[in-house]
């Protein structure tokens, strides 16, 4: 069994020969390969109860703003003819009715049979009313003209009458108030009209999608094309539950998906795959220009520019006198899976139905343990307290995708993170939130004059300042302290520093200038780390913080 692929590079071909018959069928969404952003729809046409021969299928339904040069056709047991992509549903001659609108002419066929029914009722029950009103009017006309009864008989006969009268009012009176009641009943069902009409209207001229017609040629008895378009209207992010349990270190991740789509069309029962792949992203390494500096005399630049040139000159001249500073590299922007050449695809269990337009819809993945170095972390030159930090390894066999995390410890929601892109092998340190018993402060200690720690001259600066933390809580924590130092890019800006005690560690992971102190804070205890600062440069420059 073979099959023909076509790549449909020409769909303004409307033309077609003399065909035997047109067959309008409703393509079937089976599978969705979605991306970041965008999505790759499939769909199915059974050709199986069409005869052999040639024939032109309408297909409508599908999404509108498809890319047309995504557009792909496989055959099965037919080859392919021409082929034509149309907005709206055209009108197919000879073409049985859909399915689509032999639903929408019956709803509105029941929706119209229905307020003939109710009509039909409330003119029975005022019938009813309008005939027992004539009764009582036939007894009041008999009594009126009836001069045969005697004296003796009058009484009596008057109130026979009457209660017939009265009767007959009171039965026209129920037929009449039951034909009242069901008034109300009726918008409902003249609105299900007016709705059963759009909805006929709105297949009848089906302008919100496409439709394809397709000329080919029935080989065999069970023949079947298979379609396939993208879409740029959908996506999909990672979604995650981080929860951290401190006295076992372990982290159980919960993967989930977030699935948006405003295609046009409903995707019923589809098989769903995920892929990291970015179809409608850069594609391309982007073509690094030269770059070619030139030095200005700032004498030059300020008679060229007159008023202005001071301020701009200063700015030249500090940028390229400053020869000997190290250059800043260029900052690249947060890595993503496409920029590193990898591609992932989860093909998720079972059916999915995600509607057109609806809210976003999250789809559980699965559940992943991570094992983590749990410790309290404080930064006390800008927070007040420690925070609970969990170091771990991205022990899977896959990349963790960049999305939104919420974080519980204990089993208690904290609040929600960003996760980066982490690849296998990769450490990941993930932050749940602060400890309120671990306090944090910075101080600049007074001499024995009163004086503030900070010494400035002209050309020097010194700077004193004392980091404090506070256990306050019942338990010991292990603590990792962090602070920093200035670091210089000129040879004529010097920088020393001293530290009591020293850091366990400096410059971690390559950021200069960053200092660690880590070891462990037992339950009410204190800890104090002096750091001072002593920066010199020449007479006449300024120091910039």
């Amino acid at each position: 069994m073979t099959f023909h692929r076509f790549l449909v590079a020409a769909l303004c071909v409307a033309a077609s020969p003399t065909l035997a018959d047109r067959i309008e069928i409703q393509p079937r969404t089976d599978h969705v390969t979605i991306f970041p952003q965008g999505a790759t729809i499939r769909w199915q046409v059974d050709l199986a109860d069409a005869p052999q021969g040639r024939h032109e299928l309408i297909l409508p339904g599908l999404p509108q703003g498809m890319d047309p040069s995504a557009l792909r056709i496989e055959a099965e047991g037919a080859t392919i003819g021409s082929v034509a992509l149309q907005t709206g549903r055209p009108h197919p001659g000879t073409a049985a009715e859909s399915p689509a609108i032999t639903d929408a002419r019956d709803r509105l066929r029941a929706a119209r049979d229905a307020l003939i029914d109710f009509e039909h009722t409330i003119a029975r029950h005022r019938a009813d009313a309008d005939s027992w009103r004539e009764r009582a009017g036939m007894v009041r006309d008999m009594m009126r003209g009836d001069t045969r009864v005697g004296a003796d008989q009058l009484q009596a006969n008057a109130d026979q009458a009457g209660q017939m009268i009265a009767d007959y009012l009171a039965r026209a009176s129920d037929a009449g108030r039951e034909a009242a009641l069901m008034e109300s009943g009726r918008e409902p069902l003249e609105r299900d009209i007016r709705q059963a009409e759009e909805a006929l209207a709105a297949v009848l001229n089906d302008t919100g999608h496409e439709t394809l017609v397709v000329t080919v040629e029935k080989t065999s008895d069970d023949a079947r094309l298979s379609l396939s378009g993208f879409t740029r209207q959908a996506s999909w992010a990672p979604d995650y539950d981080l929860r951290l349990e401190r006295d076992s270190g372990r982290i159980a991740m919960q993967r989930g998906l977030v699935i948006t789509q405003s295609s046009g069309i409903d995707w019923q029962d589809v098989a769903l795959t995920l892929s990291t792949a970015r179809p409608s992203g850069q594609v391309a390494p982007t073509e690094v220009p030269g770059w070619m500096p030139s030095i200005v005399d700032p004498a030059t630049l300020m008679r060229n520019q007159g008023a202005a040139a001071p301020a701009v000159a200063g700015a030249v001249a500090e940028s390229y006198i400053a020869s000997d500073a190290a250059q800043d590299s260029p900052v690249a922007a947060k890595a993503v899976l496409a920029n590193i050449g990898m591609t992932v695809a989860y093909d998720y269990p079972g059916p999915v139905t995600i509607r057109d337009g609806a809210d976003a819809n999250r789809l559980r993945l699965d559940d992943k343990l991570l094992e983590a170095e749990v410790l309290a972390e404080a930064a006390p030159r800008f927070d007040d307290t420690a925070f609970v930090v969990a170091e771990t390894t991205n022990s899977l066999d896959e990349p963790i995708l960049p999305g939104q995390a919420t974080l519980y410890l204990d089993g208690a929601m904290i609040g929600q993170t960003m996760l980066e892109l982490t690849a296998p092998g990769d450490d990941l340190d993930l932050a749940f939130g602060p400890i309120d018993g671990i306090t944090a402060e910075l101080r600049v200690p007074e001499d024995e004059q009163g004086e503030r720690g900070l010494i400035r001259r002209s050309n020097a600066q010194s700077l004193t300042e004392t980091l404090i933390l506070r256990n306050l809580t019942g338990e010991d924590w292990p603590l990792r302290v962090v602070d920093r130092v200035p670091v210089s890019r000129q040879s004529d800006l010097t920088v020393d520093w001293s530290a009591d005690p020293q850091p366990s560690e400096t410059d971690p992971d390559g950021r200069r200038g960053i200092l660690y102190w880590q070891d462990l804070l037992a339950a009410g205890d204190s800890r104090e780390i002096t750091l001072t600062t002593q920066m010199r440069w020449p007479e006449g420059k300024e120091l910039r913080r």
